[in-house]
């Protein structure tokens, strides 16, 4: 994946069920940080990925894991919210990094991926 960082919000995931999540995709993952945001860093391909993860974002049912690093194991922010929608089964949105479309954003429910409009979202 050629971003820098890439974030998802999963919702109602707990902090201890995404690093479970997180375990069976990076190599030796462990907690860095806990304060003021908890981090967590494994390895992909050698190299040192750090992950952070927020809990009810903006007060509300999602939770933020944001990869803060140039490769990841997937090949776009779809595969990524994809493959956290699988493994988690719970509903998935991440932002499309359209600079034209800001509050373009992706959504995993049920199998099925849309595009929405964050604006029209009521508790994110």
């Amino acid at each position: 994946m050629a971003h820098d960082t890439t974030e998802i919000y999963v919702r109602d995931l707990s902090e201890d069920a995404a690093a479970d999540w997180l375990q069976g995709v990076f190599e030796g993952l462990e907690q860095v940080q806990e304060a003021p945001i908890v981090t967590y860093e494994g390895r992909y391909d050698g190299e040192a990925v750090p992950v952070q993860i927020t809990e009810q974002v903006k007060n509300g049912p999602y939770t933020s894991i944001w990869f803060n690093a140039p490769r990841l194991p997937w090949e776009s922010i779809r595969e990524c919210a994809r493959a956290a929608h699988d493994a988690l089964g719970a509903e998935v949105l991440c932002y499309l990094n359209q600079p034209k479309e800001p509050w373009r954003m992706l959504r995993m429910e049920a199998g099925e991926m849309e595009r929405v409009d964050e604006r029209t979202l009521e508790d994110f």
